[in-house]
């Protein structure tokens, strides 16, 4: 866990040095880019002041004055004219609250046309200077707003006179205050008339809903509804309170009789009509009589058979007689069946039936009788209190709806008496609730011009817009120049960088030399323990140094495009391998431009294009040796098809000869923009491409394009050389700070370096006109 949390601190300690590094990086490129485009950056930092500065002094000053109007909460009397209280306000569901609607309607009515063309007449007839004259120029410098969280609005006002200023507010204000008093005054006068017109009706209306709640009392006989369904309440509660008891006394009652029916074995209406026959005088001496014929009839069967007159005679008296009695209890008893002869006999009920079981009996069903016949009478006197409380809810609504038409006509009547003094008091108001509370005092210092705000404001946005006119240069720039962006676009190994000097000699260059005169220059030769010939030697060394799979003997040197010193390289880096005991051998392949010739002031008559096309012989003189260890062939005559001489073998065989004789051969190329094909061409023969480039003279696109190339020839390319550098340009040149001047004595002859060279023009400080040197 320590291990872990140690490797973790150092990896955020390296990322925030790294870190760090980019924004160091980052603000050394702009300022790199701020040196390049000092010139313009300050052109127009120095326009947008000079304008703020002439803008600033130029314009007249102006001055504001304002003043405040206080809205004092409404009274009762005053929501009748249209404004109501703005206390206790609430936020609206929309997010505004009641006080922001009226003071916004307020603001409207401040601004409105009428409200300013008063003001405009009042003011027609001062004499302040610079009053307006319209309601254009009114509106144009008015401004009203809120103060958050009040009843206040803030008037104001600007003029180029202190005086209008605040005469317009405090105008402006007086007039719409009075307007405000006499539209509350007029809106009165209006609610005076309607509530007086009103008021008849009103009475009237209180008169009939007081009568009619008096005939609904008496028609229905209910005083107090309250009362009356309390009291229903209680008498069904009794009423139903006797029902219980008497419907138990009833259960009572039949399980009582049912008892006795059980012993007797008949029912209560057998018994009765028993015991009413048993008493009867007709029905016992029938039954006497049939009782004595039975019993004759049973001993005239014994000594008689059935068919003897005797007992035919019993026989037919024995009917005779039950038919007689049947008769007779059919007329006491008519609701009962036939009943047994032997329990209507009279000796024989004492002993069928016990009285005091026939007396309970008939005195339980005379009992019982009564009580049915109560139950029957609470339960009528039930359904009339029900009846009676169905009805209450009736009429309680409609003794409702009558006390609230009574209650409302007399709470209108009462409001309507109330508004009419209140309206009284309204039309002989001479105060407002708007109140000026803070009346507009004559301004003494002039809101604009603000000169410290307006230059400060024009020197940021000088800096701005400085900066956005560097950002544009360089983005509309295609020219390349950091030893960086070299990198970065071709992606090749840097072997060296060359640091710009001074191009100007006169000690090699004739004076009547054709071709670039006065700009070419053998610091490694002139200069050998110059910084400048050190940036050579290191150029060497870096090439001895390259990882190859064979000696590197035979180098092409080009460039992109002309002018980027591929030749002034190629030169010095074979110089500057001379002075280590090489031999070395430059061959001028340019046959559209040499210059070879110019360097070392040698005739160009027979040379390479002699060679190859057989013109002359190997051997002949055209090994120029300009120094010890060094010689040089040159282009030769100039031939109509150049890559025709550089694409045969004679070419190939020339070159093999040369590595053979050489140490080093250096064949010097035309850019290969001018004549890529010839480049390629002498590419593949040798054994490796060195890169020449040079900012400030070539560019992305040309740049882009040659990368391209030498990708798809399949050349082998050994690496960049970047000539000519800047160092003011370079956003880190500690590898160059070798090369300024102090580091190293001066050379005592005539060949002038600096290792900063200044513009030849200041114009080539604007990328969008700028010449290539």
């Amino acid at each position: 866990m320590g291990n872990y949390t140690k490797n973790r601190n150092k990896e955020d300690n390296h990322n925030e040095i790294e870190r760090t590094g980019n924004i160091v990086s980052d603000l050394r490129d702009y300022w790199c880019m701020l040196k390049r485009r000092w010139l313009p950056a300050v052109v127009v930092l120095g326009s947008v002041v000079t304008l703020s500065a002439i803008y600033t002094y130029g314009k007249e000053s102006i001055y504001s004055a304002q003043g405040q109007l206080l809205f004092e909460p409404e009274d009762k009397a005053s929501s009748l004219i249209g404004l109501g209280s703005t206390q206790g306000s609430k936020p609206t569901a929309s997010g505004w609250s009641d006080v922001d609607r009226i003071l916004d309607t307020e603001m409207r009515v401040i601004l409105s046309s009428p409200v300013l063309q008063q003001t405009l007449d009042v003011l027609a007839q001062t004499d302040v200077k610079a009053r307006p004259t319209s309601i254009g120029e009114l509106w144009e410098g008015l401004a009203i707003k809120k103060a958050v969280g009040t009843n206040i609005l803030t008037i104001s006002y600007q003029s180029t006179d202190p005086e209008t200023a605040a005469l317009v507010v405090n105008q402006l204000m007086s007039t719409y205050r009075n307007n405000k008093l006499l539209a509350s005054r007029a809106t009165a006068t209006e609610a005076r008339k309607f509530v007086s017109a009103q008021l008849p009706k009103v009475e009237a209306s209180v008169a009939a809903s007081n009568a009619a709640l008096r005939s609904f009392k008496e028609r229905n006989k209910v005083p107090n509804l309250e009362a009356t369904k309390n009291s229903l309440a209680a008498n069904l509660e009794k009423i139903q309170s006797q029902l219980d008891s008497v419907q138990t006394q009833i259960a009572d009652l039949n399980s009582q009789s049912a008892d006795i029916q059980k012993k007797m074995g008949m029912n209560p209406q057998s018994a009765i009509a028993i015991s009413t026959l048993s008493q009867s005088p007709a029905v016992q001496g029938t039954l006497a009589d049939l009782q004595d014929i039975q019993r004759k009839l049973a001993t005239a069967r014994s000594n008689y058979q059935e068919s003897h007159p005797s007992v035919v005679n019993l026989k037919t008296r024995e009917a005779q007689l039950n038919n007689l009695l049947q008769e007779q209890i059919a007329k006491i008893a008519p609701n009962q069946k036939e009943l047994p002869y032997s329990k209507l006999q009279l000796g024989k009920i004492n002993e069928t039936l016990a009285a005091n079981l026939i007396s309970d009996l008939l005195q339980k069903e005379a009992a019982r009788t009564g009580l049915t016949k109560q139950v029957a009478t609470l339960e009528k006197q039930k359904a009339f209190y029900l009846k009676q409380s169905a009805e209450l809810p009736r009429l309680e609504q409609q003794q409702r709806e009558l006390e609230q038409r009574k209650l409302a006509s007399e709470s209108t009547y009462e409001a309507l008496l109330k508004s009419l003094q209140e309206i009284g008091i309204q039309e002989n108001r001479t105060l407002s609730n708007v109140r000026i509370i803070d009346p507009a005092p004559v301004p003494q210092i002039a809101i604009a011009p603000n000169s410290a705000s307006t230059m400060v404001a024009g020197g940021l946005g000088g800096i701005l817009l400085a900066g956005a006119v560097v950002f544009l240069l360089e983005a509309t720039d295609k020219k390349i120049r950091t030893v960086q962006e070299v990198r970065d676009l071709f992606e090749y190994t840097l072997l060296g960088t060359i640091p710009v000097f001074n191009e100007t000699t006169t000690n090699v260059v004739s004076a009547n030399q054709p071709f670039e005169q006065g700009l070419l220059q053998l610091p490694a030769i002139e200069q050998p323990h110059s910084p400048i010939s050190e940036s050579y030697r290191r150029l060497q060394t870096n090439l001895k140094f390259l990882d190859s799979e064979k000696a590197l003997k035979v180098i092409v040197v080009t460039s992109s495009v002309p002018k980027e010193g591929k030749s002034t390289t190629c030169v010095n880096l074979a110089a500057s391998m001379t002075q280590l005991g090489y031999k070395v051998l430059i061959i001028d392949a340019d046959m559209h431009y040499p210059v070879q010739q110019q360097f070392w002031k040698i005739s160009s008559v027979e040379g390479l294009s002699n060679i190859i096309a057989e013109q002359i012989h190997l051997k002949t003189n055209v090994f120029h040796r300009v120094m010890e260890n060094l010689d040089v062939v040159t282009s030769g005559d100039l031939a109509p098809n150049p890559l025709a001489l550089i694409n045969s073998q004679r070419m190939a065989t020339f070159i093999q000869e040369c590595s053979n004789n050489y140490d080093y051969v250096f064949i010097d190329t035309p850019p290969l923009l001018a004549s890529a094909a010839d480049a390629a061409h002498l590419g593949r023969i040798a054994d490796g491409v060195l890169i020449v480039t040079r900012p400030e003279i070539t560019d992305s696109t040309s740049s882009r394009f040659v990368k391209e190339y030498l990708n798809q020839s399949g050349q082998n390319i050994l690496g960049l050389v970047v000539n000519g550098v800047l160092p003011k340009n370079e956003p880190d040149n500690s590898l160059l700070s070798y090369y300024t001047p102090g580091n190293n004595s001066r050379s005592s002859d005539n060949w002038n370096w600096l290792a900063i060279s200044k513009p030849r023009n200041w114009i080539d400080n604007f990328r969008f006109i700028k010449r290539s040197r």
